[in-house]
């Protein structure tokens, strides 16, 4: 019995606990759209950069950072002078201690890594400004430390979590050399994509602005022209202690089921004189 309960309990922490996606992980409102110039003029469908990220295959080829989406039905063109803007009916916190590196959301566009075996560099379309608002009235722009926009930092990998950015430690230059083996096992499980703290928000003056949460997202070309595939919020980490408990709990669940359906213990027979068992 004390090696069933053990295996129960080892095999009950074993158990992965995954992240349960919310519908709305995704930006799921669209509110306003211009394409500006620089892109392609068939790529002015604003509602294709709702939902999920790209992901499966394109005939026999899985979508992936050396293969991106590249479809007017997968991205929408962002050109200069153009904009972008999605909202989210759940809006999304600013969470630098439970979200994953301190990062809010992930943009992703249609970067890729060249050429496909020993990565040298990699093709995106800078200039695309990202800014926030609560209230889809007053909007602040996010001043990124490492000066990446929307479309022009980690290619997407479509079989990853889009809900899970990369280390931000990283940058391009980290991948330089690398196969696609060993660039995914820098991508950690995430789908990659330019992602965004709201503690990066500024006004006008370049002063710092404290937003709790924003509800609206604008991609701006401001300086170049690009394209959106989707936006995503970041996951929220579990706290190892709400870890813990549920796989314990799960540990008892298991226990209590194997004490209903294990066979009922019977009473030994009288032993036979000449059981050798009994000699």
């Amino acid at each position: 019995m004390k090696n069933y309960l053990r295996a129960l309990l080892l095999g009950a922490s074993l158990i992965p606990l995954g992240i349960v996606h919310a519908a709305n992980d995704y930006a799921d409102v669209f509110v306003d759209y211009s394409q500006g110039s620089g892109t392609s003029p068939a790529f002015n469908i604003p509602s294709v950069a709702l939902g999920a990220p790209i992901s499966g295959v394109d005939g026999s080829t899985p979508y992936s950072i050396v293969y991106p989406a590249y479809k007017n039905t997968q991205i929408v063109g962002v050109g200069n002078g153009g904009y972008l803007k999605l909202g989210f009916s759940t809006p999304i916190l600013n969470d630098p201690v439970n979200h994953a590196f301190g990062m809010d959301f992930t943009i992703f566009g249609n970067e890729f890594f060249t050429p496909p075996s020993a990565i040298t560099g990699s093709v995106g379309h800078a200039g695309l400004s990202v800014w926030v608002s609560q209230d889809n009235v007053t909007y602040y722009q996010l001043a990124v430390p490492n000066g990446y926009g929307a479309d022009d930092w980690l290619p997407t990998q479509g079989s990853g979590n889009p809900l899970l950015p990369v280390n931000p430690a990283f940058t391009i230059s980290s991948f330089v050399g690398l196969n696609q083996a060993q660039a995914l096992s820098l991508y950690n499980g995430s789908a990659g994509g330019a992602s965004f703290s709201l503690g990066w928000a500024q006004d006008s003056g370049g002063n710092p602005v404290n937003l709790a949460a924003v509800s609206y997202i604008e991609i701006q070309g401001t300086s170049g022209a690009g394209y959106v595939d989707a936006i995503a919020r970041v996951q929220t980490v579990p706290e190892p202690g709400s870890a813990l408990f549920l796989s314990a709990g799960m540990g008892v669940v298991l226990l209590r089921r194997w004490q209903r359906t294990r066979p009922k213990k019977r009473p030994n027979p009288a032993p036979f004189a000449n059981d050798p068992l009994n000699s």
